[in-house]
């Protein structure tokens, strides 16, 4: 059994939003410079000049929608978890056939969820965190650097890897 209670910050959820919105977003601003390209070549290239000033608006206008769209999505998505005065702290509890989270909100127990492995998508490992993506586009955030009542960011890891398949490991 591992047992490990820890606050989360508005810096985790901005780093994990962050990192889950800019690979999508990038491709779709691309699309908007191809866009843009194309409609500038053609208004230098002086064959289409109509068609290259729709272009060059359009790709513009493309670019903008991106970038609004990257800032609504991420304050939407920090938003959603209270932050503020709120002090949030989550415990998570990983037992070799399943695990539970049980959330806190200035020290007052607020809900409890027991969870199978297999809800699991995905987990990733990185210096000082484990994220850990479920199925329903939630992700855990477990710190390495703080004391865990029972087990270690080594045993965590072992449960993980044993728990979760190969084929979701990413």
């Amino acid at each position: 059994m591992i047992r490990v209670k820890n606050e989360i910050t508005e810096k985790d959820i901005n780093g994990n939003v962050n990192s889950q919105l800019i690979k999508p977003m990038a491709i779709r601003f691309l699309i908007g410079l191809v866009i843009l390209g194309a409609g500038i070549a053609l208004i230098v290239l002086n064959t289409v000049k109509w068609l290259g000033i729709v272009l060059v608006v359009l790709g513009g206008l493309f670019d903008l929608l991106i970038i609004v769209m990257y800032f609504i999505v991420r304050n939407s998505a920090i938003k959603q978890n209270n932050f503020g005065d709120k002090k949030i702290e989550y415990e998570y509890r990983f037992d070799p056939r399943f695990f539970s989270v049980t959330v806190y909100i200035k020290g007052k127990k607020q809900g409890l969820m027991n969870l199978n492995y297999q809800d699991i998508t995905k987990y990733k490992e990185t210096k000082d965190k484990f994220y850990i993506y479920l199925n329903n586009n939630q992700t855990l955030i477990v710190s390495k650097n703080i004391r865990y009542a029972e087990g270690s960011p080594e045993a965590l890891h072992k449960i993980l890897q044993e728990r979760v398949k190969k084929s979701r490991k990413k």
